[in-house]
């Protein structure tokens, strides 16, 4: 092709046809430029399409990641209200006007479990990725919001859980300097060391350390409970937004 425009040059310069050249030469240059927008149009058209397959990637990770997320604090949140309805009964118990020693022996040595389960490993391993990688703006300016009010949310559940779980073990701690918890590595309740402890065990006393560690517990518990459904009810309007935006599309 090249060879034919130069051809077409040379025999216009030849024929002496000086306007001829001027508009072919302008024409040719006209060409030239229509063939570098069309390559230019089409480099665009192909980064876009890349892009949006990459997007459309990243939301797949990231509707996938949410799912997990409903689901274990689905479950974490029905452990914690079975819970707390546990602890409810201790207080309960313990409140009531004919409260003894004994009842008091009963629930710390046989009944109550020192375990609790209020941390949630959320799955955000795709909101990372796009933060470290710098991609979170490909996603739409919604979904860039959302996902990062979510973050704040898991943020701010991992910092107060630490806390108030760090300050259940210090009263588990200070409680077990006392009496045996019915715990992996402790004593057995039964034991003949175990009914020593119980049978020197003071009504008074023994209620101020169970009821400080009832509390906390019940405290730690409800702040869990409030700051999930929160985390959940946010999670899954991000979820349904995704869905209704993908049916529109």
């Amino acid at each position: 092709m090249i060879k034919v425009f130069r051809n077409i040059r040379q025999k216009l310069v030849e024929q002496n046809k000086v306007r001829n050249y001027v508009l072919y030469a302008v024409g040719e240059i006209f060409l030239v430029v229509i063939g570098i927008l069309i390559a230019l149009q089409v480099n665009n058209w192909n980064e876009g399409r890349k892009q949006n397959i990459e997007k459309d990637l990243i939301m797949q990770s990231l509707v996938t990641d949410l799912k997990m997320d409903t689901l274990v604090i689905h479950k974490t949140l029905n452990s914690l209200q079975h819970d707390t309805t546990e602890v409810v009964g201790f207080i309960k118990r313990m409140s009531s006007s004919g409260v003894t020693i004994d009842t008091l022996i009963q629930i710390a040595r046989f009944e109550y479990n020192p375990k609790i389960n209020v941390a949630v490993a959320f799955n955000d391993n795709t909101f990372k990725s796009l933060l470290s990688s710098g991609d979170l703006n490909i996603l739409d300016k919604w979904m860039q919001d959302e996902i990062l009010q979510l973050n704040a949310l898991h943020q701010e559940n991992v910092s107060r859980t630490e806390l108030n779980v760090g300050a259940y073990v210090n009263q588990v701690i200070s409680y077990e300097r006392m009496y045996p918890l019915g715990d992996y590595g402790n004593i057995n309740p039964n034991s003949i060391l175990a009914n020593a402890i119980w049978d020197e065990a003071q009504f008074e006393e023994l209620g101020r350390f169970l009821n400080a560690l009832i509390s906390i517990r019940y405290i730690t518990d409800m702040y869990a409970i409030n700051q999930l459904k929160t985390i959940e009810k946010k999670t899954e309007e991000i979820l349904r937004r995704i869905n209704s935006s993908e049916n529109k599309n």
